[in-house]
């Protein structure tokens, strides 16, 4: 059991995660494939080191903690490990190290590859082994790989405390198969089914051994299939890796049909394109329905509200199934009823849902867990962009009961005052005290550093909640429910006269932090403005002094905004909310400065994102980075436990090329507009392949002018129109 430092969570934070420092110094191979995933090391090793992320997880249980792979006793030589560009599978490659016997070297260290391949199906982890010898003389050599499972919960991986747990029960093993087995305190029996093949030449509770005999030029092969069961389920039968791939592939390509294809004259932009798809469609898990987006690797492989909504708003021009899923999903877990333990309240939209031992005991509220204020907005964001994308009116009807019940939330039991802001309290013994999306104990605070008391009204909520209200407006004009549009644009219409009045703060040119339950504004800098500009609540007449504040140095790394300012007393660049910078969050807020006319600045952040991309390995952008100023030839401050990939930091990209192309889809009308196109100095073209707006699917080529951007339609199949407004 994990302790937490002294004074590492005032208030009793359940959900601090521990950082080992061993572990968080290790680069990282991971994998997914639907509820399952895996975390290893660079030799495809999940080591057995106190405190850290490394195993094989399904439905949020570590159903293996240990499998390290020794020749001759020792650790192999790395020679590459790289996930595949599909992210369907990891590669190791590995040699031998020099076998010494007495006061010689029996056998040449990269004399014996070892080829390692690791990919998942369902709740199976499959790893074979080719041995190839190099070596000019015959010779043994023998592999050993230890084994054991905890079966730890993931939110015990990350330091949470228990009282209990279950039991762990004797080890059952033949010559070519083992049982680890556990009993928790939910009465699940979970089971870790290894089976080799072959059979080694010795099996033990905890280490299979191989004696090879191998000739010069000898190629031997070695498979080990780890399946995670839970009673009364069976072992399922090991498909091979030929099979599996297959039908990874097969998945794989089902997902990848309808996307739009994008390429740009920038060698890494499509690089950073690439491996942002893949990682994103890795992170894609199938329900009963549709395609979701899980939130990221390790700490969140479960359907979150807030982040699956904003990848399906990144995502929604160029793959508006994943939007459909998200939506379909969301709405199948509305609240129905009023649970305090759950945060839930009928209409609310999730804010997470787990599985595993702690949610069936309900040591954790995730079950799902509704402490979320801004999850219900988005939803309503979301219905209403993709109807712009797609006239899917059958998808707004099914779900028009969804917005209806969702409004009467946000405009009622959601208020929690006498005015027409949305706010939070935590209601939850095992909640989240704050519930937007800086969500951390201490995200929410006043000038003089002391925490704001609930209910908390937070500034970019509001901005979520109009233009919620405007877009369920538009979702009822296009249903013909002409009732509700004149009354929610009115709500919305009052909502900004006010939000203009009490958030403001004429001193700063900048709207306060938030409003805590004294109605007090919390005078803080911090970067939540910025999706105001997003969301369109902003008085055209003060965005100019907003996007100013934005890009002044104490809130502008060099590399993103930082999510509070270097001159607020909280702030703490290394900390997880209070000064360091998201990728997501820049990248909204670049996009609202597209939205108000703000080209310069939107390009500045742009770029700094682009450029911290590219100092990330593999382009793989992480869930955030430490606050440091940017330092002329380093990178971006790494953060040790962020999560890689994580859905809206892979997701960024794409944002920021929407906001390049000032796409404006109007299916309704069968037309899509272009405003004001612009490209980086950095980027010339940009091309775009199977755009789809309602039935239609277009191609263009956008390239960078002295005024603007030129647009040139490729190609276009349906009637949808093609209009450029400057």
């Amino acid at each position: 059991m994990i302790e937490h430092p002294e004074g590492t969570a005032p208030g009793g934070d359940p959900y601090y995660i521990v950082a080992a420092g061993v572990a968080a110094d290790l680069p990282k191979l991971v994998l997914k494939h639907q509820d399952s995933f895996f975390v290893a090391d660079p030799r495809g090793d999940f080591p057995n080191l106190p405190g850290s992320e490394f195993g094989f997880y399904v439905d949020g249980t570590r159903f293996l903690a240990r499998l390290e792979l020794r020749v001759e006793g020792k650790w192999p030589v790395v020679l590459n490990s790289s996930l595949s560009a599909d992210t369907l599978e990891v590669a190791v490659d590995l040699a031998n190290p020099d076998v010494v016997e007495g006061d010689r070297i029996a056998l040449l260290g990269r004399t014996v590859r070892l080829a390692r391949r690791m990919t998942m199906y369902q709740n199976q982890l499959y790893q074979t082994f080719t041995v190839e010898s190099f070596a000019e003389t015959a010779h043994e050599l023998v592999l050993s790989w230890d084994f054991d499972s905890d079966f730890a919960d993931v939110f015990e991986v990350r330091g949470f405390r228990r009282e209990a747990r279950g039991t762990l029960l004797p080890v059952e093993h033949t010559t070519s198969a083992v049982r680890l087995s556990y009993r928790g305190c939910d009465g699940v029996l979970r089971t870790s089914h290894l089976l080799f093949d072959p059979a080694p030449s010795e099996l033990s509770p905890t280490r299979a051994v191989h004696r090879l005999a191998l000739r010069p030029g000898a190629r031997v092969d070695l498979g080990l299939t780890v399946s995670a069961v839970v009673a009364p389920s069976s072992v399922p039968a090991s498909l091979g890796r030929g099979e599996v791939m297959s039908r990874r592939r097969e998945g794989r390509e089902r997902h990848t049909a309808a996307t739009a294809q994008i390429r740009t004259d920038h060698e890494y932009v499509n690089e950073w394109l690439a491996r942002s798809r893949s990682d994103l469609h890795m992170l894609l898990t199938d329900t009963p329905q549709g395609p979701i987006t899980y939130a990221g690797i390790p700490w969140y492989v479960a359907p979150f509200g807030r982040d699956s909504i904003i990848v399906a708003l990144q995502l929604l021009p160029f793959e508006p199934e994943i939007a459909r899923g998200t939506l379909r999903f969301l709405a199948a877990h509305q609240g129905r009823q009023i649970d305090d333990f759950t945060d839930q309240e009928p209409g609310k939209i999730l804010h997470e849902l787990r599985g595993g031992e702690l949610a069936a005991c309900r040591e954790i509220a995730f079950i799902p867990y509704y402490g979320s204020v801004d999850a219900t907005p988005l939803f309503v964001i979301l219905l209403a962009e993709y109807l712009k994308w797609t006239h899917d009116r059958a998808l707004a009807l099914e779900l028009w009961p969804v917005l209806e019940c969702a409004l009467e939330w946000m405009t009622g039991p959601g208020r929690l005052g006498d005015d027409d802001y949305l706010r939070y309290v935590c209601r939850s013994s095992r909640g989240l005290a704050n519930q937007g999306w800086k969500d951390s104990f201490d995200a929410v605070m006043h000038a003089d550093g002391r925490l704001a008391g609930s209910p908390i009204a937070l500034v970019e909520v509001q901005a979520y909640l109009y233009a919620a209200l405007v877009g369920a407006a538009e979702v009822a004009e296009v249903l013909d429910r002409r009732d509700r549009v004149t009354p929610w644009r009115e709500r919305a219409r009052r909502l900004r006269e006010r939000f203009e009045r009490d958030f403001w703060m004429e001193s700063e040119g900048y709207y306060a932090l938030a409003l805590d339950g004294e109605g007090q504004p919390c005078r803080v800098i911090s970067s939540n403005p910025g999706h105001c500009l997003w969301a369109g609540i902003v008085d055209e007449a003060r965005a100019d002094r907003v996007g100013t504040r934005l890009l002044a140095e104490d809130l502008f790394s060099g590399w993103g905004l930082r999510t509070l300012s270097t001159r607020e007393r909280r702030y703490n660049p290394m900390s997880y909310h209070d000064g360091s910078v998201w990728p997501h969050d820049t990248a909204i807020a670049a996009l609202g400065l597209r939205r108000y006319g703000a080209t310069e600045p939107f390009v500045a952040l742009c770029t700094g994102l682009v450029e911290a991309a590219l100092h990330c390995d593999d382009l793989r952008v992480p869930e955030l980075f430490c606050g440091f100023p940017r330092l002329p030839g380093f990178g971006p401050t790494r953060y040790p436990v962020a999560c890689s990939p994580q859905a809206w930091a892979t997701g960024v990209v794409f944002h920021l090329l929407q906001g390049m192309l000032g796409l404006c889809p109007d299916a309704r009308d069968n037309r899509l507009n272009l405003v004001d196109p612009v490209l980086p100095p950095w980027l010339s073209w940009i091309e775009l392949h199977g755009l789809r707006v309602g039935d239609s699917s277009i191609d263009l080529l956008v390239s960078r002018g002295r005024h603007g951007a030129a647009v040139e339609v490729l190609d276009r199949r349906g009637a949808a129109e093609v209009i450029v407004r400057r």
